[in-house]
């Protein structure tokens, strides 16, 4: 019996040399699922400089440089959710000798895959916590939650998605939709039972089981309910006041395909999802470009918006934009990396108008810009 007790009781100690962000408390705790302990150590012979033009650091050899860093001694459970944030990004665990208050202790640190990023400048935690901390944070919550059921690779590739998605609860906690009218309800009243994220890829699913406060006092039964999880989204339709017309693009789009209908080419303002660091407003202008090659000369911002607040998180922002449209009818374009085949056509406002009429319009932020366009086509016109 004492044996067995003894057994239980062992644990497998693992000592981790941490030089990047992992030293940072917050997100230590949110990777590992424990406390940061750690002891200060330095590793010779390395530096920890930034990864060129990304948001991490990478460790790289270099004769008579010198790593400032922490080791923390973990388990088994702490090692294996480490492991998982670090593997899938293309790093390795190897053994090094680390000094530690002048005692050389044997240590394991994360090295990245040789070549695989170019290096930057001086690595600074304060400066990455300052600029990066708070995102980073966000999305390790949600990444760490797949540990169960992904592999390291395959979180790994949904991380851009899942960056993206936290840049838009971010987004939406630092401006929450304005009360409109009573009585007033308080989301920390919303009791949540169990959530579950079946699904994660470019899209995620989520679905809860939760009590909300009803308007008659109290809350509702235990309910079930699921959302499909997208980030933060732009449109942004050109217009040219000098000929009067408006630049759409056309291409394949699989929610309309999957309904049924057998015009699954859709006419749309160019859009894209927000990517985290931009505004709205540069993810327009960017992805009028990368969709189309136009380029806008002044934005109007249309609308805020939930598309379909009962089944997608997404949010739109709509924006008109005044461009010159003289050379752009006609052209393709879209992203290889995203498999992106896009159509540029160039219509008169009269046209887009028909549009509406007949249902060939038939998307919420193309019609929602239209009317926009209606209501001020002729105060643009003169301005220009």
């Amino acid at each position: 019996m004492a044996d067995r007790v003894l057994r239980a009781t062992l644990v497998v100690n693992h000592r981790i040399f941490l030089y990047g962000t992992l030293c940072d408390p917050e997100l230590f705790a949110i990777v590992a699922g424990e406390p940061f302990n750690p002891r200060p150590a330095l590793l010779d012979d390395h530096a920890s400089v930034w990864a060129r033009d990304e948001s991490f650091p990478l460790i790289v050899r270099r004769p008579g440089a010198r790593t400032e860093g922490a080791i923390v001694e973990v388990g088994d459970a702490a090692k294996a959710r480490l492991d998982f944030y670090e593997l899938g990004f293309h790093y390795t665990l190897e053994p090094v000798t680390v000094n530690a208050g002048g005692v050389a202790l044997e240590s394991l640190v994360y090295f990245p895959d040789a070549g695989k990023w170019a290096e930057g400048q001086p690595w600074s935690l304060p400066e990455w916590q300052h600029v990066f901390g708070t995102h980073a944070r966000e999305a390790a919550t949600e990444y760490m939650s797949l540990i169960a059921t992904h592999s390291p690779e395959a979180a790994a590739a949904a991380f851009p998605q899942i960056r993206m998605r936290a840049a838009s609860r971010l987004r939406a906690g630092a401006n929450p939709t304005p009360h409109a009218a009573g009585p007033e309800m308080r989301v920390e009243d919303v009791n949540l039972s169990v959530s579950r994220q079946p699904y994660t890829k470019f899209f995620a699913l989520r679905e809860d089981d939760l009590q909300f406060p009803t308007f008659g006092g109290g809350l509702s039964e235990m309910v079930n309910r699921a959302t499909f999880l997208g980030g933060d989204a732009v449109t942004i339709l050109p217009y040219d006041p000098k000929l009067d017309c408006v630049l759409l693009i056309r291409q394949f789009r699989h929610g309309v395909y999957v309904r049924g209908d057998s015009n699954p080419w859709t006419i749309e303002p160019a859009a894209g999802r927000i990517d985290p660091g931009e505004t709205p407003e540069e993810t327009a202008l960017r992805e009028l470009r990368e969709e189309t090659g136009a380029v806008a000369t002044k934005l109007f911002r249309v609308a805020e918006y939930y598309p379909s607040p009962s089944a997608f998180s997404e949010f739109i922002y709509s924006f008109v934009a005044l461009a010159d449209l003289s050379e752009q009818d006609g052209r393709t374009a879209g992203l290889e990396s995203e498999n992106e085949d896009i159509m540029s056509h160039v219509i008169p406002f009269e046209r887009l108008m028909e549009f509406l009429e007949t249902g060939a319009a038939n998307t919420a932020p193309l019609v929602l810009s239209a009317l926009w366009l209606a209501s001020r086509r002729e105060t643009l016109r003169r301005a220009d």
